[in-house]
């Protein structure tokens, strides 16, 4: 069946969206560059496990990763405004963090509430479409992470371009579709939902390797690493991964260019990680 023992390369599944862009393929506006779910599993590009899912793979030896994957990494090209949403708390709960790879003028995000609002205006305001109104608008640049904990209430908007980390999970609840006429899920929304604000944008802190740990919870982290100088990547108990943003990385045979993502699977141990220069690249894992 083969081992999972070597940086897997990996190619995304591709989702074409309503609000899609142009960066990703025409109309696509998700990658699931890293995914076990089954609404879009990525698969292996290299070595022996060439061709089989991530999922297979992960199913059938699970003791290469240190149990389940419970992570979904993807890019998300946002043409126009995705709807307000929000994501269960309890079963099938979806803590997210998006880092900003790149944004338009007054590009933003709309996440939680300030003041905070009560279940019956979250629902009447979703009904006569003022629900944007009473949002905090964030405007984003390139490199910042938000984070969105799950029954956050939020809006990716128009002119983004970003990674996103996530719990393993596809469950949403529209609240507001900017008219676009989809199914709206109004009550088990408001039911989930934090009517107050939350923090949004963690505060970096830097790492002895000299990398930048852009956000870390419970969950997940994210680490930025802008250098030239080979460094050496450990997987630990689980795995951990790589997404290139600019330039390229080499692990061991395998070298991944500017959107792709390698992962280190427990079982393929350290790894030294070679950029080339001028490269930045999200180290990310459980």
């Amino acid at each position: 069946m083969g081992t999972a023992n070597y940086p897997l390369l990996l190619t995304p599944h591709l989702a074409e969206r309503v609000w899609g862009g142009s960066r990703l393929g025409d109309g696509i506006g998700e990658a699931w560059d890293l995914s076990v779910h089954p609404n879009g599993p990525c698969t292996i590009a290299n070595g022996p496990l060439a061709g089989r899912t991530l999922a297979d793979v992960a199913a059938t030896a699970p003791v290469d990763f240190g149990g389940p994957i419970e992570l979904l990494a993807k890019r998300l090209d946002a043409q126009q405004d995705l709807s307000v949403q929000v994501h269960p708390q309890d079963h099938d709960s979806k803590t997210e963090a998006w880092v900003v790879l790149e944004a338009g003028r007054r590009a933003g995000v709309y996440h939680g509430f300030h003041p905070p609002i009560a279940a019956d205006a979250l629902r009447t305001k979703a009904q006569d479409g003022s629900l944007p109104d009473a949002m905090r608008f964030l405007a984003v640049r390139p490199g910042q992470c938000v984070f969105v904990p799950s029954g956050t209430v939020h809006a990716i908007g128009a002119g983004l371009f970003l990674f996103e980390i996530q719990q393993s999970s596809d469950v949403t609840y529209r609240l507001f579709d900017w008219g676009r006429g989809r199914e709206l899920h109004l009550e088990r929304g408001v039911a989930c939902s934090d009517l107050n604000g939350s923090p949004a944008l963690p505060t970096a802190r830097p790492l002895p390797d000299g990398s930048l740990r852009l956000v870390e919870c419970e969950f997940f982290r994210i680490d930025r690493m802008d250098s030239h100088k080979p460094f050496h990547v450990d997987p630990g108990a689980k795995w951990t991964a790589v997404h290139v943003v600019a330039g390229s990385v080499t692990l061991g045979d395998t070298t991944a260019g500017p959107g792709a993502t390698a992962m280190i699977p427990k079982a393929a141990g350290k790894q030294t990680l070679t950029p080339s220069p001028c490269c930045t690249a999200l180290i990310y894992g459980p």
